[in-house]
């Protein structure tokens, strides 16, 4: 019964936000593809970058804002412990690359909704990009609220590029801590062997990077002590090279930092000792995000963004 009434709740946020219909179609690959209600006409956007740029241009006047979502207090289920120091200290790194950030701790739905709708209002022609991090509870497709619960897309359909035109072209963000089902990864043992800018179209989805903080279906681990693991291997890595290497150079290593470094330390629970994790990174970047300088061999051979 909890289960059905969890099924219809998610359903009609789903509905609700998305505004889609019950009326199937049969021209798609898609065995349950739905049809909006309302076919958005074809949004149009400026840019000075060259279709064949390798980077954004990220020599804005301003960085951009940095949203952070972190959910520590549930009605229904136990708190965060160590939540709290994940929101800080993933503001004080995306402050220090010079964003605008804005943390709500413990958000309603509806603080949330209507503070993704008025950050998508505003004017983002003199930005860089977009961050957006969310920290909570959560399951495969879905994060908790403190009484609710919400899609995960929510939080990025806002900025799409034909919903958020001065956005569009420009790398948005994503950061999502949470589990994403009940799965737990015992891990494996390695054993070491011995010119002229053109107009040109891009698809909505286009510039996004999502990445969450296990794959999904599994469990995502988090210090009471010391905030979660993929957190603080952000931060970690955000801080220390930032300067220097492109974004998904980071966050490889960053994956690379939670799936090695880390391992589950709970001995009076032998089901849940000494598991694994490992962060899954879904991009649809078109360039390579660099905030720092960028290297010579892109501003020597012509390929660096423009304004």
């Amino acid at each position: 019964m909890e289960y059905t009434v969890l099924q219809q709740r998610k359903k009609a946020l789903r509905d609700a936000f998305f505004g889609i219909s019950e009326e199937m179609s049969s021209e798609v690959d898609s065995w349950m593809s739905r049809k909006p209600k309302d076919e958005p006409e074809k949004a149009y956007a400026t840019s000075s970058l060259d279709r064949y740029s390798e980077i954004y241009n990220m020599k804005h006047k301003r960085r951009g804002i940095a949203l952070i979502f972190n959910h520590i207090n549930f009605k229904k289920m136990h708190s965060r412990a160590g939540g709290e120091i994940d929101s800080k200290e993933l503001a004080q790194t995306l402050h220090y690359l010079g964003f605008d950030v804005r943390v709500y701790i413990d958000p309603p739905l509806k603080t949330i909704s209507s503070t993704l709708k008025n950050a998508a209002a505003e004017d983002h022609t003199d930005a860089d990009c977009l961050i957006v991090a969310a920290m909570s509870h959560g399951e495969s497709g879905f994060l908790h609220t403190t009484d609710n619960v919400y899609p995960v897309d929510m939080l990025w359909t806002p900025f799409l590029g034909d919903r958020c035109p001065s956005l569009a072209g420009k790398p948005k963000l994503f950061f999502i801590q949470s589990c994403r089902g009940t799965q737990l990864d015992n891990g494996v043992e390695i054993i070491h062997e011995t010119d002229s800018t053109s107009n040109y179209s891009l698809p909505a989805y286009a510039d996004i990077m999502v990445a969450y903080s296990t794959y999904d279906g599994f469990y995502s681990w988090r210090s009471p002590d010391n905030g979660s693991w993929f957190i603080q291997a952000l931060c970690q890595e955000l801080n220390e090279n930032w300067k220097t290497r492109d974004l998904l150079r980071m966050m490889t290593a960053v994956v690379r930092r939670v799936a090695i470094d880390h391992q589950s330390y709970v001995p009076h629970d032998e089901s849940f000792h000494e598991k694994k994790q490992v962060p899954s990174i879904v991009s649809m970047l078109t360039r390579l995000v660099f905030f720092g300088d960028v290297p010579l061999e892109y501003t020597q051979s012509g390929k660096q963004g423009e304004k």
